[in-house]
Order: structure tokens, then sequence, then C-alpha cells
């Protein structure tokens, strides 16, 4: 597919003139504009990011690649590419490649629309009463699209909607005649000047509205190049705001690194194999998957190691024998982590750092708290593996998960790395225990977590397996971080949640969570959040936290309401109490309740911490 940036005539159609400034931040291209989402830049233009066939000629240089051997085998990949970085500054540089989407385009001075292509530039209003210049006046694109739960997105059929009896997009005199008569759909009127057919949009976003003039899905990728489906969907269509949330609901898969196991191992040679150019280096020259010795001695010279010990490791992990084997589910892949923030060994050298302090350090907190884990280093890595439209969909399989690429042997795919520090907390499984068989815990989040599967399976989504455990730690996790925006210095949108909770697998048991800052530079954050894990100030700041969780400026309704939040399907949580910014929680804002961790004023031995000493 040719794309519009490099057509003859300039960038998307403007004659002799440098392509305009687009600047779209790298973690942006993974959320929440990634492939198949929509943008809207300057000058009223609507692109929507291309897939990954266009985004570079070969495969992608060594300095944008990263390794995450954990996550790829996950995946079925190679590695994993950072996009490029937007930069205004002169010299050689890559750009994301866009198409044109929507389609339609509207003058807001005469109400003319046109249609362009997604390679097209943008359309230009051509009435002489509409440009002083001459040169004609930029066109607007129109508000609304449509989509399917399938994942596809297509143009608003406006022809079919009027009823237009031309004989194609060309014949047609299209008008979008916005605002008129009502600031509702109503007051936007549709209108063919030819065969005279008009009407408004009133009913246009009603479930079975295009149903009813006979327009299916059929089946179009645009970000893929394809106006038009290779195979027809039939599905329903489903009216659309253009920047509205349910557009573009991206499937990221995120992992906290591991160091390789211990073994063949060196520090020093752990430090060679996890540079992604000196990885490449030796994996690219194998020989019937064997590494080639010539290639290992060259490196082992270079880097001043042993070449026997460098080939056992390298050989290692091409055999994928590191030490860990292959996460099926998403809760095997946590609990490699659990296990590993638990209990192994960390080097300061590694990416991953660790300090374990007793639970009994923490004074009166040692009767909830197993441990505490001091990360001082961690790495973080997002990929973004697919989309889906109308319904967040996060199981790969799904078929409503829309790829990113024509090509699906590409073996790489868009992901971002960050470094931070983090506080580790592994709650204490009996005092757990103890709580859940005193308290009236299950009681109260049953029918919320029954309420909450019954949505999922009416969504064609997988129940899931939720208990009061859970919403526990994960109320706990919300509360630390709300409490620590106040006493370290960061934004809570800057610290993330990764809870570990198991819910299917009892031979997994994990009962933590580990709040981390995922927004630093390359050489990572300052140790603001690890400080506040020292005993001298991690029991005040739950003091604090717990206190604040025992009283909303919105209770009584917040702490007695059955249901609250997205779909019901929190209890007592709100914007006053609980929630936080969306890219900090693992879940949406959502099985919450901070009833579960400081108890009610009727019924203390509801909290978890119903015995900690706070005034």
């Amino acid at each position: 597919m040719k794309p519009a940036w490099k057509s003859k005539k300039g960038a998307f159609g403007a004659k002799k003139s440098p392509p305009p400034a687009r600047p779209v931040r790298r973690a942006q291209l993974i959320a929440p504009f990634g492939i198949g989402s929509m943008n809207d830049f300057r000058n009223d233009e609507a692109l929507m990011c291309a897939g990954l066939d266009n985004w570079f000629t070969t495969l992608p240089e060594q300095a944008l690649r990263i390794q995450e051997e954990r996550l790829a085998a996950r995946l079925n990949r190679e590695f994993f590419v950072r996009p490029p970085e937007f930069s205004e500054e002169a010299g050689p540089k890559y750009k994301i490649p866009h198409v044109r989407f929507p389609l339609w385009h509207y003058c807001p001075r005469c109400f003319r629309m046109k249609r362009t292509t997604l390679f097209g530039g943008q359309p230009l209003c051509e009435e002489k009463t509409c440009s002083r210049s001459g040169r004609g006046r930029r066109m607007i694109p129109v508000r609304i699209v449509t989509a399917c739960e399938s994942g596809h997105i297509e143009d608003f059929p406006f022809r079919r909607w009027i009823g237009c009896t031309c004989a194609s997009d060309v014949d047609a005199e299209m008008y979008f005649k916005a605002g008129r008569s009502a600031a509702s759909l109503a007051g936007i009127k549709i209108e063919c000047a030819k065969c005279k057919q008009k009407r408004s949009l009133a009913g246009a976003f009603e479930k079975e509205s295009l149903a009813a003039v006979n327009a299916t899905c059929s089946g179009a990728q645009p970000w893929l190049g394809r106006e038009v489906g290779t195979e027809s969907c039939g599905a329903g269509l489903q009216t659309v705001q253009r920047g509205s949330s349910n557009v573009y609901f991206p499937s990221v898969q995120s992992s906290i690194y591991i160091p390789p196991a211990q073994g063949a191992e060196s520090e020093e040679i752990r430090r060679i194999l996890d540079t992604p150019a000196n990885w490449m280096g030796i994996s690219s020259g194998t020989i019937d998957g064997k590494v080639n010795p010539q290639v290992v001695a060259a490196f082992a010279a270079m880097m001043q190691v042993d070449a026997a010990a460098l080939a056992a490791a390298a050989q290692a992990r091409l055999d994928g024998s590191t030490g860990q084997r292959i996460a099926v589910t998403e809760e095997e892949f946590r609990w490699q982590e659990y296990d590993v923030l638990c209990n192994a060994t960390t080097d300061p050298a590694d990416e991953l750092f660790v300090e374990r302090r007793s639970g009994q350090d923490y004074g009166w907190l040692g009767d909830y708290v197993r441990q505490v884990g001091l990360v001082r280093k961690l790495r973080e890595t997002r990929v973004l593996t697919g989309f889906s439209r109308l319904m967040p969909k996060s199981d790969l399989s799904d078929p409503a998960v829309q790829r990113l690429s024509i090509d699906q042997t590409l073996p790489w795919l868009p992901a971002i790395d960050v470094r931070g520090e983090g506080i580790f907390i592994e709650i204490d499984a009996e005092a757990i225990k103890k709580w859940m068989g005193a308290s009236k815990a299950a009681g109260r989040v049953g029918p919320l977590v029954a309420d909450f599967n019954a949505r999922r399976t009416a969504r064609m989504l997988r129940p899931r397996d939720i208990d009061a455990r859970f919403m526990m730690i994960h109320s706990l996790a919300h509360a630390l971080i709300k409490e620590l925006t106040f006493s370290c210095g960061y934004g809570s949108a800057s610290l993330r949640e990764r809870l570990y909770c198991n819910l299917a697998n009892e031979k997994l048991p994990m009962n933590g969570l580990l709040i981390y800052t995922a927004s630093g530079d390359s050489e990572g954050t300052l140790g603001g959040l690890v400080e506040q894990a020292r005993p001298d100030r991690l029991p005040r700041l739950f003091e604090d936290a717990l206190r604040r969780a025992r009283w909303c400026s919105n209770d009584p309704i917040c702490m007695e309401s059955p249901g609250d939040g997205t779909v019901s399907s929190n209890l007592a949580a709100c914007h006053g109490c609980s929630l936080l910014p969306e890219t900090s929680c693992e879940e949406g804002n959502r099985l919450l309740d901070r009833g579960l961790i400081a108890g009610k004023i009727d019924d203390a031995l509801l909290g978890f911490f119903n015995g900690a000493p706070i005034p």
C-alpha cells in the first residue's frame, strides 16, 4: 500500500510544501494512539495510525530493539521495537505512517461534503465564496463513524441513511448542515442537492438504526489500507463519535523484567547478553540452532570474558533453558515475577534489584505483612498486541481482537520499556485466612461479583474468579498510591499498581502488590518512592492511608452504595476516596471497596486491618 506521506505532490497532497509536524510521543503509540486509533492533529486533520507493515522498510535497527525473552516467548516473537521518537530537529529520522480516516469531510462555510481516500490529501472546498486565497478552504472530517464488535471501522453511510439515488459518491452532491435548528443530532441535516433526498441524524446512535437502512459491516480495516474488507463481515454497525472512548481499546501486555537464572551466566556475561546489539550479533550468526564459535570468540575477545562461558550462556538462552518456563496464562506469568520478588537473590547490577525486610521489622504492621521489598531498580516492558472496538477484549485468541499487520510472520511488536523503582508488599496468608473466616467480606462482595460476571457474559466475555481477597489487595493498592502522592512527591498518574493474587490456580499462591514508578527516564528515578518503605516510615504511611479510607466526603452514600463506578463494579469507592487515574489502575477503577481494608462504622471486623492501632 502506498502511503500518502510519500506521494509525489508531497505530504498528503500539498504541493511543494514540507510535511507538517504531527507530533506523537513514543508512549502514546502504544496507548492511546496506537495502530488502528484515530488522532486529531492541527489544521483539522484526523489520521489513523497505520499497521506495522509500513513502519520500516527493513528490520528495525538495533537501537530501537527491546530484549525481553520471557514476554517474547509468551507472545511468540523474537524481540520488540520502540516506536521512533518524534523530533523536529534536522537530520534523518523515522516517521510513523498514518492513513486518512474518516474519509468524508465537509466545508465549515458552505457545508458541501467530499470523500477522499485513505492515502489522499485533505480535501479542499473549491467554491469561490469559501476561499479568499483561491487555493480552497480546508474541509473538516465528519464527527461520526461506524464500527462493529469484530473491530472493523468505516465511514457513516450518509447516502444510504438519506436514501440517496445517485449512482456514486462522485455523482452525488452531499451537504452536512450542522447546528441550524437545534444543538442536538436533530439539528444536523444530511442532504443531496441532486436527488433532493435529506434527513437529520436524529436516532443515528440507536443500536438498530443502521440495520433499518440495510447498512452492515463490510469488514473494512483502514489501518491496513483496506477501505473494504477482504471478506465481508456482515455484523451490525454501531454509530460512534470519532473521538469517543469506545472506538479504540488497546490490548497491552506488560512484564517486569526478571534476570535470567544463575548458572551458565555470570554477572558480567549476563550484562553482555542483555545488551540488544550484542545479543542480536550472537543470535543472528547461529548455525543449525547452535552458536557460531567464531562469532562468540570475537565477542568474548572484545568484551574480555571467557569464550566458553559466553558460548554456554548464549546457547542456554537459545535453547530456552535459562530457568524460566514459558507461562501460558497471565497468572503463571505473574507468579514468576512474584516468586522472584519474594525469594530470589538479586544483584545491584541487574535491572531488577530488591532489598527485602521482614514484616516483623515494621512494628504492628508485621501482624498483616509477611515481608516488604524495597525495589530499588526495575524495568517494565509494555507491548501493544492488538486492539478491539466497542467492547474491551483482553483475550488475544478472540477474533474480535484486531491484528496489527497483514504479514503475520513479522518477528516483532511495538513496545516501550521504562525504568523505575517500587515498593513490593507481601500480605501474610494466615492473616488473610483468619480475616476471611471471621468477617462478612465474602457475603458483601458476592452479589457484586455475580453481577459483574453476568455483565461480562452478556458481552461475550469470559467470567472471572473474583473474591474478597482480591478486592482487598486492590483497594489497599489504591489507598497507598493516593497517600504516596502526598508523601513522596510523585503525581498519582506517575505511579502504577501491579497485583499478585491467584484466583484460578491454587498451586500458585500469591498475596501481594507492587507499587512502582513507570515514568522515569533511561536512568530510572531518584529513590523517593523506595524511601517510603523504610521501617520508620511505612507504618505511618499505612496509618494515614487507612485513616483516610475510613471516611469519604461522600459518606454515608459512598460506603452504603450497593454498586458504583463503571457498570456498577465498585462498592465503597468514588473519586473522593479511592479512584485513580486510568493509567495507574490495572482494572480500570473497577472491583474496589475501601470497606474491606478499613471496615465500616457498624462493622469494624469487615476491614482486613481491623486491629490496626489507628486513632
